[in-house]
């Protein structure tokens, strides 16, 4: 086969996404989630019918129209099976194997004879999806193929699968609109915040159904102790169908395994399945069932947002000010003024805030601001040793407990993060809990198994303070990778392990910082495969980088933010419209459109709680 758009396994991914299948639409009502991706479709989608087998083909064009017939939006796939020898029909396994997306504007789709009766088929993939709806982008230039038997069937080629059977491969075009990006929603265990986990769903009518399945199902891995379930186990549907009924209410009627619940479970899991569903067009309100008989909690039988059940989704933190660091001195600025056009051409220094501390030596770098601007957390030039400060107080010097520290983090509930080395060598992720009894506790060290053999370069905790976006890399700087693991804590809220990362924006080979910009959303600083130079980039968790993953005809290279030589660190006074770059030069600048400003000279930017 050649040309044509390549449909990666991604059919694999499509039954196995059904377990999640995601939806298209924005809420109707409820709380703040996350809206529509920059070029989401806000139509149904359009069903495409690919051309059928012919005549007289040759077996490598009946092989490429078969992988070209995965895009057919029909559910059964008919056309596919055409192309297929009977035996193979069983084969064909859209739903339970790996989806290959492959770039809709270069035709790269080729096929080609290999012997007799035998055709390969290739294409350059662009990311990979699983049966579980995960998104993984793929390193440019990364080949996948597929070698598929050729029979005669009334005289006419057919494919014979292999044994081990196909999924589906897509181009760009065609996932976009065969496949949504759709969060399942958890809980904290203290608390009650939302928090989203990112899949990608089949778009077609089954959608507010697989979304149901999907959050009948456990927690995934990477969020293992950060977040719980109000499901019990064993929970189904009791038919394979959540209808949604005129008004718009999605009624999800549930197996007698829900009634193992508690009253706070009820509630929880009522509150994630009006999270989860409400993502869909048109659904209004979600009502629960078991085995037929409606279920009400306190007094409700129908929920029109998680907000009515007490559950919300934490969002960043906004705010007009930063402190600003040049030498030992801080001072407030307003780093939403982009100048017109003359350097370090800005707005006077604001006014300090009750709290703010205005003077640290230099001897002190890599600061954090806390949440409620009264703290700044400091590691020392050398990367041993940290301090704290505050407006009204001596400083605090910690005795030595690492070395190679990171640049700190603080957390929602006013933890210290920091990663580095302990007194032995070991690669460790240290917290340093608030005040408590007038006085600050030793630093701790948090259980992270699967940081052998690599170290922390940089930490940033989410809002609500269950997931941590961690960069690592192997001890000689090798290998960066970007992770998303989730935050198990004690009954007081201390941090006490990590879980296994689920990995992030693969397609960097190079990262050096990272930060939270909304609940499934990030900034990072690194570059990308096969470039040099630095480069913000802003990604969604699950779903890609910006100005890497293509959406429809354009060329995602356009889209990309402008690269910043020389760049240090990266942090934000909201979301990606407020990034803000500091370099090894001194130089502060914020983002204007795809291009970068300086806004101030300074060696630190610190935004509360970033």
């Amino acid at each position: 086969m050649t040309g044509g758009r390549a449909r990666v396994a991604l059919l694999a991914a499509v039954t196995a996404v059904l377990v999640l299948a995601g939806c298209t639409g924005l809420p109707g009502s409820g709380p703040v989630v996350e809206g529509r991706e920059l070029g989401d479709s806000v139509q149904q989608p359009i069903r495409v019918t690919p051309q059928g087998p012919f005549d007289g083909a040759s077996p490598e064009t009946i092989a490429k129209g078969f992988v070209k017939a995965g895009e057919d939006g029909d559910e059964a796939h008919q056309i596919g099976k055409e192309f297929l020898t009977p035996s193979s029909v069983d084969l064909w396994r859209w739903s339970e194997q790996d989806v290959y997306v492959y770039d809709s504007l270069t035709n790269d789709l080729t096929a080609r004879a290999v012997g007799n009766d035998r055709v390969e088929v290739t294409t350059t993939a662009l990311a990979r999806v699983t049966p579980g709806g995960r998104y993984v982008e793929l390193a440019p230039g990364t080949v996948v193929k597929v070698t598929f038997a050729l029979a005669r069937v009334s005289g006419e080629w057919r494919v014979q699968l292999p044994r081990t059977g196909f999924g589906l491969w897509l181009d760009s075009n065609a996932f976009d609109r065969l496949f949504t990006n759709r969060s399942v929603y958890y809980v904290t265990p203290a608390g009650r915040k939302l928090v989203p986990d990112s899949r990608w769903f089949p778009n077609g009518p089954r959608l507010t159904t697989a979304l149901a399945r999907a959050q009948l199902e456990g927690v995934p891995g990477y969020l293992a102790g950060a977040v719980t379930t109000g499901v019990p186990a064993r929970t189904g549907l009791t038919v394979n169908a959540v209808p949604v009924d005129g008004s718009g209410r999605a009624v999800v009627d549930l197996s007698n395994a829900a009634l193992e619940a508690d009253p706070d479970g009820r509630t929880a899991m009522w509150a994630q399945l009006t999270a989860t569903l409400s993502q869909v067009s048109g659904v209004t309100s979600v009502s629960l069932a078991v085995d037929g008989s409606p279920l009400v909690l306190g007094g409700l039988s129908s929920v029109k947002s998680a907000a009515d059940l007490g559950f919300e989704q934490v969002g960043p933190v906004l705010t007009d000010t930063a402190l600003l660091r040049d030498g030992s001195r801080l001072t407030r600025i307003d780093p939403r003024y982009i100048p017109d056009s003359s350097v370090d051409d800005r707005a006077p220094d604001t006014k300090p805030r009750d709290g703010d501390v205005t003077s640290i030596p230099d001897v002190w770098a890599f600061l954090a601001l806390s949440v409620d601007s009264k703290e700044i957390a400091a590691v020392g030039v050398d990367r041993v040793g940290l301090s704290l400060w505050r407006a009204t107080e001596e400083p605090l010097v910690l005795d030595p407990f690492g070395t190679e520290l990171t640049r700190p983090a603080y957390d929602s509930s006013g933890f210290v993060w920091l990663g580095g080395l302990d007194t032995s060598g070991a690669p460790r992720v240290f917290t340093v809990g608030p005040t408590a009894g007038g006085e600050r506790p030793a630093p701790k060290t948090v259980s992270v198994p699967w940081l052998a053999g690599r170290r922390v370069v940089a930490l940033s905790v989410s809002p609500e303070g269950a997931r941590l976006l961690v960069v690592t890399t192997k001890p000689d700087g090798s290998d960066p990778q970007l992770g998303v693991s989730g935050i198990s804590r004690s009954a007081n809220g201390e941090p006490t392990a990590l879980a296994t990362p689920w990995r992030q924006a693969l397609v960097l080979d190079d990262v050096r910082d990272a930060l939270w910009l909304g609940p499934g959303s990030f900034a990072v600083l690194g570059t990308l495969a096969g470039e040099t130079g630095l480069r913000p980039w802003v990604g969604t968790l699950g779903a890609g980088l910006d100005g890497v993953r293509r959406r429809g005809a354009g060329d995602p290279a356009s889209g990309r933010l402008a690269a910043v030589p020389r760049a240090e660190s990266i942090t934000s006074v909201g979301d990606q419209r407020g990034l803000i770059v500091v370099t090894d030069q001194d130089a502060v600048l914020a983002r204007a459109g795809a291009s970068w400003r300086r806004i101030a000279t300074g060696n630190e930017l610190l935004v509360a709680g970033r």
